[in-house]
């Protein structure tokens, strides 16, 4: 196996990009090589803080033999078209959840990457962030004895400014709106900690926002073995994340005070976590151990499956059981009942 950095380009310099390409920066296993963004002011700036070439295209990038990766930070509605023609030019491929932007366009990517032996990792991060990592350790160890249901926030008051000029202001650019943009990490994350999803309800609500999307959403996961969660979203009211895991002896409690979400870095010093056993008052702090950033974690780990040929922890399958969640909720909120997850997944093979 080869020790070398793998040599990539990242595509899409929006807000993201920054975290993503500090991440790569960092990390001895990722060779940042090239970007690409339509505007070449941004283009500029980004290859000049992170001292990387700017391609003139993205085709330019696909037929770059050099390149053995690109990481994909475009809008969402963009993943589809560019993970399937980045597997195609043969390139290994990381893209920001969601895997794409929906369901319905899944088939194609699926059936791209099942044709490349490309490794195909999709970012889902907040899985990987110290304070959920050892919720996850405490719970398989019995510290909250049998976990039955979960509940998760995520919400930011960004929606209240969201103008015509950015793509989270249309529906069909962003379904599902905060859910789809912040709620499919806690998607994602409950997935790992309580199984797969098997049935989803939605009640979405267009409250405040004045763009098209709507800005309140509450979902009901019920998961495989029985077990529950909720999530909870706003792109309308006050910065929080938060997680709390029940179980038949305790309750573990994690709450995230984010300074900045561009510097994900300090994700895991900016994370309590607490618990409370059955039977006790109040909640006992649990300490987190020093971990690589969620982001650098993440990029490391895409490395390490394009070297070694074994699966990322987050891959095609993840991200649709993640995107099945948020397209779920969204299509029981127009249906008024609850949603199969099998019914979406229906002919994607998984």
């Amino acid at each position: 196996m080869s020790n070398a950095p793998v040599k990539t380009a990242l595509v899409g310099v929006g807000w993201w990009s920054t975290p993503v390409g500090a991440a790569a920066k960092r990390s001895p296993r990722i060779g940042l090589a090239a970007c690409y963004t339509r505007d070449p002011g941004k283009r500029a700036a980004f290859a000049r803080v992170h001292g990387c070439a700017e391609a003139g295209s993205f085709e330019e990038i696909l037929a770059d033999a050099s390149i053995e990766g690109v990481l994909i930070t475009t809008p969402n509605s963009a993943h589809a078209a560019q993970v399937e023609a980045a597997l195609r030019a043969g390139k290994h491929v990381w893209v920001e959840k969601p895997l794409v932007n929906t369901l319905a366009e899944a088939g194609p990517v699926l059936r791209a990457w099942g044709g490349s032996g490309k490794v195909l990792a999709v970012g889902h991060c907040y899985r990987r962030a110290a304070g959920h990592r050892v919720m996850r350790r405490m719970a398989e160890e019995g510290a909250i004895g049998r976990p039955l249901w979960a509940e998760a926030v995520f919400t930011t008051p960004a929606g209240l400014t969201l103008g015509p000029e950015r793509w989270r202001f249309f529906r069909a650019e962003c379904p599902g709106g905060p859910l789809m943009q912040m709620g499919i990490h806690h998607c994602d994350t409950l997935n790992c900690l309580m199984g797969r999803p098997v049935r989803v309800t939605g009640v979405h609500k267009r409250l405040a926002t004045p763009a098209e999307i709507d800005d309140v959403t509450l979902t009901l996961v019920e998961h495989e073995g029985g077990r529950l969660s909720s999530i909870a979203c706003s792109f309308v009211t006050s910065a929080a994340y938060s997680m709390r895991l029940h179980g038949t002896e305790g309750v573990l409690a994690l709450e995230m005070t984010r300074e900045n979400t561009t510097f994900a870095e300090r994700t895991n010093q900016e994370t309590s976590l607490s618990i409370q056993a059955k039977g006790k008052a109040g909640f006992a702090p649990v300490p987190l151990p020093g971990m690589p950033d969620m982001i650098q974690d993440e990029l490391e780990d895409f490395a390490e499956a394009v070297r070694t040929g074994r699966a990322p922890e987050t891959g095609p399958v993840e991200g649709l059981f993640a995107l099945a969640v948020v397209e779920g909720s969204c299509v029981s909120a127009e249906r008024g009942r609850p949603v199969e997850v099998k019914e979406l997944l229906d002919g994607l093979g998984v």
